[in-house]
């Protein structure tokens, strides 16, 4: 257990075919714009919560905090699964945002500047709650759900790119004919939505920065139970708005029950930044290189028992313990889960990049971090927004005082540090690539977080201390055409062929075992690709009986969907 303020802290058939092969205060949000209407609110809304639609326990935080503990406690982690059980893989994770002020704010102009939403060193958190988490499996949430809060519907609004991710049967519930929303809303896309939105643009939130960078940050989350794999994946798309104009046009491409949050943050983050002496233009501020990171501490098993590595044509950064050890105390390995090709032993978690701000999910920088920095050369966690935007741009310099990559040039390799040394006390970032946001700008990352068993490979049994090796060699056709690290094998790895004879190792090219972490990675991708759209049953149709002598005729209209 360990403090927090520590050191250490489709088409359908595709899919179907692939499983089957596999301190400012909180203001109000602003009045609805005119024509909107107001939904009711809930007694007690929350700032922590959980998602335990399917096989997966992740707590949650309005801080921008993903399994993290929803009983704010301080010693508990937030990630279990299977759920139901005491089997910990995440104490907590999150975001973490830097990038530079544009050109048009004088003042400003130049400075490197962003946010720790989830600081595993519990110093410079400076994430806050806008709007308090939406549970879809909570009937009061439900009674209650925001429109802002529904799945995102573009009609009208073709630049609203959290809106495009999602296929159109999902963007409106053709039986909602609630009042109260302005188009018929869906209020989940999944078994189980849950929605918040944060932000870091409190100016008194300085440590670690010389003032904030101003975005604000709309999460997602979604889980299913189905198909094979998926119940043990979650989704998260995390959307990043720059309000730093108080222009309402800079809003206008956003659905209109989006705007008057993103407005009122805009006015909040103007009227704290000038109680401090610096008036900020009404018109804003550009962002660019905005880089958006996803950072864990992960505590799989026995925390500092741990290694964590990386398979950057999966785009997918992952932890275990150092032998899956197979008898840790409380634990039990169910054998629906863990029975071959896989062993009892403890397995997988790992976080996966659907999509990045640019297109396709990639990886601009990973690293292993280390709790305490315990032997020379471990890359420590950033201590500041400075060092963090060299950290998330793969600009990690000794000059400055950064630790040095011990995986090659990290411009060219996408890999700083990874620990062959001893198992420690793991933590991992992985940045997207970057941004470029105008005022009223925004942009979309998509990450899956994973959880699987590990595969019975060859040496994998009764090895007591599996290393990462080095990931460099899943890149590389070469290397990879004559095998890939043990570990790669016991992630699922079972073989690779250049299909389109480009001499470039793509995730589609790797033959994987099904229910693997590389399987359930390979299931997260075909989800996205096919845009969440997964099978359900369809809207009722308008129909009528009409009696007859000993039978009854049923007539019916097509239905919406």
């Amino acid at each position: 257990m360990h403090s927090r303020f520590r050191t250490k802290g489709v088409l359908l058939a595709a899919l179907l075919a692939l499983v089957a092969s596999m301190a400012l205060p909180h203001h109000a949000s602003a009045e609805p714009e005119p024509g909107a209407k107001k939904k009711g609110f809930r007694l007690f809304a929350r700032a922590l919560g959980a998602m335990t639609i399917n096989r997966v326990y992740c707590g949650m935080a309005t801080t921008g905090e993903i399994c993290v503990d929803s009983t704010n406690s301080s010693t508990i982690g937030g990630g279990f699964w299977p759920k139901g059980t005491p089997d910990q893989y995440i104490f907590n994770s999150g975001l973490q945002v830097a990038g530079i002020v544009g050109p048009e704010f004088p003042t400003w102009a130049g400075d490197t500047v962003g946010g720790f939403f989830f600081d595993p060193k519990g110093t410079t958190q400076h994430g806050e709650e806008v709007e308090p988490i939406y549970n879809a499996s909570n009937p009061a949430d439900l009674a209650a759900w925001p429109e802002a809060a529904c799945v995102p519907f573009n009609a009208g609004n073709p630049n609203d790119e959290s809106a495009a991710l999602f296929d159109p049967l999902l963007q409106q519930d053709p039986t909602n004919t609630d009042p109260a929303y302005s188009y018929p809303c869906r209020k989940s896309a999944s078994q189980g939505d849950v929605w918040f939105v944060s932000w870091e643009g409190n100016p008194a939130l300085r440590a670690g920065r010389k003032h904030p960078i101003g975005v604000l940050v709309e999460t997602r989350g979604m889980g299913w139970n189905f198909p094979a794999g998926n119940e043990d994946i979650l989704y998260f798309i995390y959307t990043f708005y720059n309000v730093t104009s108080t222009n309402p046009a800079d809003y206008a491409a956003y659905r209109p029950s989006l705007r008057p949050i993103l407005l009122q943050k805009a006015q909040d983050f103007h009227a704290a930044v000038a109680a401090t002496g610096v008036n900020v233009p009404a018109s804003g501020y550009s962002m660019t290189n905005l880089f958006a990171a996803f950072a864990r501490d992960d505590d799989v098993g026995s925390a500092g028992a741990n290694y964590s590595s990386v398979n950057l044509p999966f785009a997918l950064g992952y932890t275990y313990d150092h032998g899956f050890s197979p008898n840790l105390p409380g634990w039990k390995f169910d054998p629906s889960i863990f029975s071959s090709p896989f062993f009892a032993g403890v397995g997988f978690t790992g976080a996966k990049y659907l999509k990045s701000p640019t297109g396709a999910g990639s990886i601009q920088l990973f690293s292993n971090t280390i709790n305490g920095q315990p032997f020379a050369g471990a890359v420590n966690d950033p201590r500041d927004v400075t060092q963090l935007y060299r950290y998330l741009s793969g600009t990690l310099s000794p000059a400055t005082g950064d630790q040095s990559c011990n995986t090659g040039i990290q411009a060219q390799t996408r890999v700083c540090f990874i620990n062959n040394t001893s198992s420690q006390d793991m933590r991992f970032f992985q940045s997207s690539t970057p941004l470029n946001l105008p005022p009223g700008g925004s942009g979309s990352i998509v990450v899956a977080y994973l959880f699987a068993p590990p595969v019975k490979a060859a040496g994998s049994i009764n090895n007591t201390d599996v290393k990462p090796g080095d990931p460099r060699r899943l890149t590389d056709p070469t290397l990879l055409a004559a095998g890939a690290n043990l570990i790669d094998s016991i992630t699922g790895f079972a073989g690779w062929s250049d299909g389109n004879g480009d001499g470039i190792v793509q995730q589609g090219e790797f033959q994987v075992i099904p229910k693997s972490l590389l399987g359930k990675a390979q299931v997260a991708q075909t989800v996205f690709d096919f845009k969440f759209l997964l099978p359900f049953a369809p809207s009722s149709p308008d129909f009528f009986l009409v009696p007859g002598d000993d039978q009854v005729t049923v007539l019916w209209k097509p239905s919406t969907s």
